[in-house]
Order: structure tokens, then sequence, then C-alpha cells
């Protein structure tokens, strides 16, 4: 994991701000419902070199040991009548041939990356409003009741730029941690797309009405898109002129046909979640994030417990085809680490 602090000064305050079941045919339909200049930190980047595809050595260990890609799998991403488009072609895990298309209209496109990633300029000028607004507080507190109101004047000033600053980061799809340190909330992330993915979410539901799949080929279809059809490459921290924290959020993944394990978790979770009964959780351990889904594990599965409940763990990076409850030798490895894991519940 890569990181870099936001420059103490800036928090004075910080101290003080930190105090299933479901049916097929046509109850599918009903079924679908979504849930009412700083540095970053970069969880879950696998390899510095953003050009590194499905060859990535590293990620694959996340995955399995051996190429397992299954022939059948392609995408096509291109724009037509002003409507930027994604088809994928990919193998389930009980073997079915699946097709699947995503759209956005340009205009639609445009605003939804603009809700992502923060430029250098935004945060300059909090902190141009944050130092104009001590000034006058100071002044106006000393004047009136002496230095120590107008130390106190000072700290409200800060409180009132962190409370600004994690709502920026929070509407542009980030989270200031502890440390100074800024990442992407993939809950946030999460929740935001549901609704965003329901068509995807809804072509999926029909796929299985009409080939009367099990709920667990219904999950395997969309982990299979997910892990095979969507190439591995690492996004970069900066583009065009934003902080993006190294993610792409869901859609754009989708019409980019590419991203990494914590892009790749983001846009399963979100398709997922438009499922009542679904629950899920995200997995981060040093440099990998993966996610676990709410069931009573079977034989050999991998899974974590959070809150008494077991959850069943799925690795969504990718190029490999792995069944829920498996992941690669490097993931299990870190889960037993000494750092650990960290659980966030997505709902």
């Amino acid at each position: 994991m890569r990181g870099a602090r936001l420059h103490p000064l800036y928090f004075l305050a910080l101290a003080a701000c930190l105090a299933s079941a479901w049916t097929l045919g046509r109850e599918w339909e009903a079924l679908m419902a979504p849930p009412a200049g700083g540095g970053m930190l970069l969880r879950a980047q696998s390899s510095g070199d953003e050009e590194e595809e499905d060859e990535d050595a590293e990620e694959q260990e996340y995955t399995s040991r051996a190429k397992h890609t299954e022939k059948g799998t392609a995408q096509r991403i291109y724009k037509e009548g002003g409507e930027l488009k994604a088809q994928y072609h990919f193998i389930n895990f009980n073997k079915d041939r699946v097709s699947v298309n995503f759209g956005m209209k340009e205009p639609e496109y445009r605003k939804y990356l603009a809700g992502y990633g923060y430029a250098d300029f935004e945060l300059s000028g909090l902190r141009a409003w944050r130092e104009t607004a001590r000034g006058a507080a100071w002044k106006k507190a000393y004047a009136e009741s002496g230095k120590a109101a107008a130390e106190r004047a000072i700290a409200d000033v800060d409180m009132e730029y962190e409370t600004r600053l994690r709502a920026l980061l929070r509407a542009r799809g980030l989270a200031l941690r502890a440390g100074n340190l800024v990442e992407c909330d993939m809950p946030v992330i999460v929740k935001r797309n549901v609704e965003m993915l329901k068509p995807l979410a809804l072509a999926f539901s029909r796929i299985a009405a009409e080939r009367r799949w099990s709920e667990e080929n219904l999950i395997g279809g969309v982990l299979s898109m997910v892990q095979t059809a969507i190439r591995y490459k690492i996004p970069p921290t900066v583009e065009d002129g934003l902080h993006t924290g190294g993610l792409l959020p869901p859609a754009r993944t989708l019409l980019s046909g590419w991203g990494d394990c914590d892009t790749k978790t983001g846009l399963l979770a979100s398709i997922l979640g438009n499922w009542k009964g679904i629950r899920m959780v995200g997995i981060a351990v040093p440099g990998h994030y993966l996610m676990a889904i709410r069931r009573l594990p079977g034989k050999g599965d991998v899974f974590v417990r959070y809150e008494g409940l077991e959850y069943v763990l799925v690795e969504p990076a990718g190029p490999a085809w792995l069944d829920p409850g498996t992941v690669g030798q490097a993931t299990t490895a870190l889960l037993a680490g000494k750092d650990g894991y960290k659980v966030e519940p997505f709902f």
C-alpha cells in the first residue's frame, strides 16, 4: 500500500472531530430493490506498473497459481448514437455462455465521472477559506474576550474546515482516515452505484429466469463476468488532474473494460446489491481488496466471521475463474498475517 500524509497543520482539531430466499420467474423483477493537493492511501494495489493487465504475476497469486481464464470470454466497448456502450461475453461457473450489455448517454456519463476524485484547486480553495476564517475569528475573539477565546475560535474554524473537507471527500467517493490519510470509501461507492447498475442486474435476472438458475448460479454469473470479462489493470492515482485514489467507479469500469481488485470488488458489490437479502462486506488486507457474502460456508470454503455470522470470501480480481469460497494462496496468507484484515459492511 502506498500513501502520503496531508499536512498535519490542516488538522489541529482532528482528535476532537473523531470523538435468502430468492424466487425465479416473474418474481425476479420484484426482488430488485436498492437499499434505502493531499496524498492518498492506495489500498489494493498489487503492482506499481499501471500497464500490467492479465499477465500481472503478482495479482495472479491472489486468484490462482495457474492461468484458468475460460475461453469464450470477450468484450466490446463502443460508442453509438451519443451513447457509450459495453458488451460482455463470458462463461458462468455452470458452463453457460452468457452475454450482457450496459450503456450510458454521454452527458449522463460525464456527470457521473465528475462525482469521483478531487482536484488540487478544490483543496487549495478550502485551505484559503480556512486561513481567511482563522484570521477573522482570531481578530474578533481576541478583541472581545482575549487570547483564550481567540484560540477557541481558531479551533472552531479548524473543526469546520475538517467537516467541509470530509464532506468534499465523501461526495467524491473518498474518506479521510486516521493519520490524515485519504482512501477510497468502498461502502459509499457501492451504495451510490446500486441504482446506477440496476439495468445490468435486471439483465442478469432475466437470464436467470430463462435458464432456471439457482441463487448460486446467479451470483456466479455476475462474478464470472467481473473476474474474466473485465481485464485486470491498475488505475492511475491521478488522472486528468483528479486524485482518484487508484480506483475506477463501477460504471466507468464497465465502459472501460478493465480494473484492479478493489475496482472489480466495487463493481461486483454494486450489481449484487440490487437483490434483497444479499449481505456483503468488503475485506481489506495489506495490498489487496476483496469481499465476502453472507451465507453458511460449505466444506472447504474460506470465510470470515463478522458480528457473529459467517461470510464466504469472494475474489473478484480475476483473471482466474474462482468460485465463492475459494481464494488464492497470497490472499490466504494475508488474511492470516500479523496485520490481519479489516471488514467494511457495504449495507
